[in-house]
């Protein structure tokens, strides 16, 4: 890792709409070149006066999650108003995450004029007391995830089944088949964890692995109810 170096901000962009739009999410995206998308399906559990007070209609939803640099974040805000009208009740809800961490493939790939790095890196952009690792794989990677995370200390981990959308321009980019039907494995840990971990499991399921995995961590301000980890700050 090059400490020298000033790291450029990532965010992780929730975007939650109506069945059926996720797509339509995707595309707006890959106009700004982010090419690196996640799909959910949810279900909204609240009755809908509530819902639709909440800007997000239909119980049904897509949920796509997309990595971006914090310069891109206005262009894509102003996209949604503009190409979704994304403001007005029951079109949807999008708000920020801040990443602290990242595979250098990806940062290459959400910045390609980025400066090199070594390609097996795992960027750190920040330190907090603990952290949240997501680890987007393709199906059937889960152990080998874990496998390798508790190798380097983490103690568990949650499997989250999902899949990818918009993945041909990332692909290019790559040079490697990124298939549709993914999984994420979510891990937490302390801060000072969070490195050997995340390196431990780029070497056994990064992207240039057949588990094509993609990694970033978020700070996660409070834990309760897990051993070792619990803090209320």
């Amino acid at each position: 890792m090059k400490k020298e170096q000033p790291l450029m901000s990532i965010k992780l962009v929730a975007t939650i709409v109506n069945r059926g739009h996720g797509e339509e999410i995707a595309r707006i995206c890959n106009k700004l070149d982010l090419n690196v998308h996640f799909l959910f399906f949810g279900h909204g559990t609240a009755n809908s006066e509530i819902l639709d007070y909440l800007g997000i209609g239909e119980a049904e939803k897509d949920i796509v999650i997309t990595l971006a640099p914090s310069h891109k974040i206005p262009q894509l805000f102003k996209a949604f108003l503009t190409d979704m009208d994304i403001r007005k009740p029951g079109k949807g809800i999008v708000f920020t995450v801040p990443i602290t961490g990242i595979n250098s493939f990806i940062m290459q790939l959400l910045a390609a004029d980025y400066e090199k790095i070594g390609e097996g890196e795992v960027m750190d952009m920040d330190n907090t007391k603990y952290e949240l690792i997501l680890v987007v794989v393709n199906r059937g990677y889960s152990d080998v995830v874990m496998d390798a995370a508790k190798s380097a200390g983490a103690r568990g981990g949650t499997v989250i089944e999902a899949r990818g959308i918009g993945y041909e321009e990332a692909e290019k980019f790559l040079g490697v088949s990124i298939q549709a039907e993914k999984t994420i494995v979510a891990i937490l840990c302390k801060k000072e964890e969070k490195h050997n971990i995340m390196l431990a499991i780029n070497k056994e399921a990064g992207l240039k692995t057949q588990a094509r995995g993609v990694l970033i961590s978020m700070p996660v301000s409070d834990i309760l109810g897990i051993n070792g980890l619990e803090s209320i700050d």
